[in-house]
Formats: C-alpha cells, structure tokens, sequence
C-alpha cells in the first residue's frame, strides 16, 4: 500500500526503465509496477503493455519513442510518459517522475502522452 493519494498517478514500467529508478520512487511511497514483476517480457505494446496499464490504472513509463507515438492518437489508456535521454539516468528519472506526481492526479493524465527529456 502506498503513502500517496488515491488519485496520485502510479506508473508502469516497460522493459526499457531499471529497477533502481522503481526503488527509489517505491522508497517515496510512489506505486511503481515493473512489467518483469508482472510476467510481461516480450509483450506486445499496443495490445498487452498499454491494456494491462489501463486495467490496472497505471501510467506506462518507457522510452520507446514509436510505441508513445502511436498512443498518441488514443485517449483509453491512464496515461504514457515517454523519456528522452540516457535510459541509466536513475536521479533524473526518479526526480521527473517525482515532479510529475506533484503536479498531477491521474484525472489529469489519463488519455494524455507526456515526453519528457532528460538532461
């Protein structure tokens, strides 16, 4: 169970984040569900990544640039942020997503892509 509000965003996380940027947001009482935890490696994005988030009303985290894309021109899903920069960029992620869940409810991001770079 998290600290947060019930309608603080929670994410997602596709195979491309890493585990220690999950810790230190789970650290902070963020929900984070990592898609390696939930069997689904190799899964496909359209169909299975993005309908397991939105089941679970989670906002997908990856930094697949064509997947975001696509997603773009759908507004059923919680919400996507695709990242920019160097995927082992653990503090700049945790510090983006901590700000992104200060300045959102999951009201506010559903059906909407968010692209955030990466310094």
């Amino acid at each position: 169970m998290t600290s947060m509000a019930d309608d603080t965003p929670a994410f997602y996380f596709d195979e491309m984040l890493v585990r220690a940027s999950a810790e230190q947001l789970v650290k902070r009482g963020i929900n984070v569900v990592m898609a390696i935890d939930v069997d689904m490696v190799g899964k496909d994005d359209d169909t299975e990544h993005l309908t397991y988030a939105i089941t679970n009303n989670l906002v997908v985290v990856t930094f697949d640039r064509a997947f975001a894309g696509r997603t773009m021109s759908r507004s059923d899903h919680s919400g996507l942020i695709c990242f920019s920069g160097a995927q082992d960029d653990i503090g700049g992620i945790v510090r983006a997503l901590i700000g992104f869940v200060q300045q959102n409810t999951r009201e506010t991001v559903a059906g909407r892509v968010f692209w955030i770079k990466l310094d």
